[in-house]
């Protein structure tokens, strides 16, 4: 399945798990500026990719919080070796 996942795709996926990842290490919530912090990304990077997320992810006032399917998909990324092969697509 790799394969035919193109690099773009993969890289994007990878760039939301960070995002994903990110949040939760302020305990599912973080504003936009802890999330560059923490994940280095640029602000358009995070900018395009929480715009594609909005199942994952919700904006409550300033902050962006995790949603349950957003920790779902976490844990389900956590019990595989490489995420990549996980039949969800963010």
């Amino acid at each position: 399945m790799i394969e035919s996942m193109g690099d773009t795709q993969l890289r994007a996926k990878r760039t939301r798990i960070k995002i994903l990842r990110a949040i939760v290490k302020k305990n599912g919530s973080a504003c936009f500026s802890e999330i560059r912090t923490i994940t280095g990304l640029s602000t358009g990077s995070i900018y395009y990719h929480l715009e594609r997320m909005k199942n994952y992810v919700l904006k409550n006032s300033k902050y962006y919080v995790i949603t349950k399917e957003g920790m779902d998909l976490l844990v389900e990324i956590d019990k595989r070796k490489d995420f990549a092969l996980s039949t969800k697509l963010i």
